[in-house]
């Protein structure tokens, strides 16, 4: 007698603990809602996009300034020899100048200073629209980028939808495992106390046993999978505590009425995904635009004034000391307008025109392969939502008389009228009925949340959830 009444308290403890283990600790509820905007907030690769917009606008200023002249102001005091050879020369940039006629005299080797300051200005005038296209062409790179940064977004809310629709299936799926287990040692306990009052046979506890072990493996594995979504949430939300999904709106109209979420049934050329390919084309379009434009004429005014010494006199005589050279005594000027055209840059005008064309083509291609695929999946996911709408009107038939059928079979093997068997089986189909119906009611959330992001409403998804 004390055997079984230690048995049966343990039992009964074991039962306690089970009830417990999901509510242990104070698990901070996170809504769907606040999910995606902390995601959006805290995750890297939107600060990169953003970064990359910010980059993109400052781009824009910088071509804007292209327009503005080159103005240089240099004042140079110089020393060394002054022998010079009459005769032209190609500068290369970093050949020293000696000005002046070849001397008669043999070479001098003694220093002169010299001092000079320059004023230098180039601006070009007029480049037959080459500015226009530039600032266009800019203007079009900033647009792909706040494109990726829409896109982005976007894919990474429809990430978190999804990713939080299944958490809360895998939290109420645990959940049924928890109630189904709670059966199964209800089960067990009463047929152990049976067998030890000799009323029940040694093989129904052994049956009992295992099918309660079945449903504590099930609800173990339930568990599991539904930490491992809970991490991946924190991980994206950047909440390190204990969390628990919102089940509010299980209960929300959305379940009741899906048609409460107008939803078009095609997908639109402004979705923000279909807007970057749709970028990338006109971007293309402006950088051929930009290149047809390089290689035209260009129209410009240089102008020059400078002042300079040298110690040096008219005569040629060398100065007795360095500061001989350093005031001014010549100034001059010099005004020019422009017009440059190099005739072989026709040859790489029309390569690359040539090359961007097809490059457009490319990026045109590619937008209407990505419109095709994405209506393929509205179109898969309208069919899949009509049979998932069916199958939601017949799952609460199956799950209500699975429950009754339960509650039957029970109360019948408490009366010694069945075996455990038939209990059995009847708590499996209550099982299986739970189970059909929390999947088939997030394979609605799901289609509905996939037609909303292929339809570019899922704001508006999410606003309904709240409801």
């Amino acid at each position: 007698m004390f055997t079984f009444i230690c048995r049966h308290f343990a039992a009964w403890v074991r039962y306690f603990l089970i009830i417990c283990i999901p509510v242990a600790g104070h698990a901070q509820t996170l809504d769907l809602y606040d999910a995606v905007n902390r995601t959006i907030a805290n995750y890297p690769l939107i600060q990169q996009r953003q970064a990359e917009v910010s980059a993109g606008k400052a781009h824009v200023n910088t071509v804007n300034s292209n327009r503005l002249p080159s103005f240089v102001l240099q004042d140079q005091l110089s020393a060394g020899t002054n022998n010079s050879i009459a005769g032209p020369y190609f500068s290369l940039g970093m050949v020293p100048s000696t000005p002046g006629g070849s001397l008669a005299m043999a070479p001098n080797y003694s220093p002169v200073a010299g001092n000079v300051a320059i004023s230098f200005l180039q601006w070009e005038l007029y480049n037959f629209g080459y500015y226009r296209a530039q600032k266009k062409e800019a203007q079009s790179q900033l647009a792909v980028s706040e494109a990726y940064l829409g896109s982005d977004r976007y894919l990474l809310t429809e990430n978190i939808v999804a990713l939080y629709l299944d958490w809360l299936k895998k939290y109420r799926l645990q959940q049924i495992q928890q109630q189904n287990m709670q059966r199964a040692q209800v089960i067990l306990t009463s047929i152990r106390a049976n067998v030890l009052s000799g009323l029940r046979p040694g093989v129904d506890s052994s049956t009992a046993s295992a099918a309660y072990s079945d449903a504590r493996i099930a609800y173990l594995q339930a568990m599991d999978d539904y930490n491992y979504d809970r991490i991946t949430i924190s991980s994206y939300t950047g909440l390190k505590n204990e969390l628990m999904p919102d089940t509010s709106f299980i209960t929300s109209a959305i379940l009741k009425d899906p048609l409460v979420i107008p939803l078009t049934d095609s997908v639109q050329l402004s979705h923000p995904v279909l807007n970057v390919y749709q970028k990338q084309y006109e971007q293309q379009l402006a950088d051929n635009g930009a290149m047809s434009k390089k290689y035209l004429p260009k129209v410009g005014i240089d102008g020059a004034a400078w002042v300079r010494n040298s110690g040096i006199s008219y005569s040629g005589a060398y100065p007795d000391g360095l500061s001989d050279g350093m005031p001014y005594n010549k100034y001059n000027y010099l005004m020019a307008l422009t017009v440059s055209y190099n005739l072989f840059d026709m040859k790489h005008r029309h390569d690359q025109i040539v090359e961007g064309r097809f490059a457009a083509q490319a990026k045109q291609s590619a937008l209407q392969t990505q419109q095709l695929a994405m209506d393929q999946m509205m179109l898969q996911a309208n069919s899949r939502y009509q049979t998932t709408l069916e199958k939601l009107k017949e799952i609460p038939i199956q799950l209500n008389s699975a429950r009754q059928a339960y509650i039957q079979q029970s109360a019948l093997f408490r009366s010694g009228l069945n075996t455990l068997i038939e209990v059995t089986n009847a708590q499996y189909a209550l099982l299986q009925a739970e189970t059909n119906y929390v999947i088939t009611q997030d394979e609605l959330l799901q289609l509905l949340y996939i037609r909303a992001g292929l339809a570019g409403q899922l704001d508006n998804f999410l606003q309904n959830l709240k409801r």
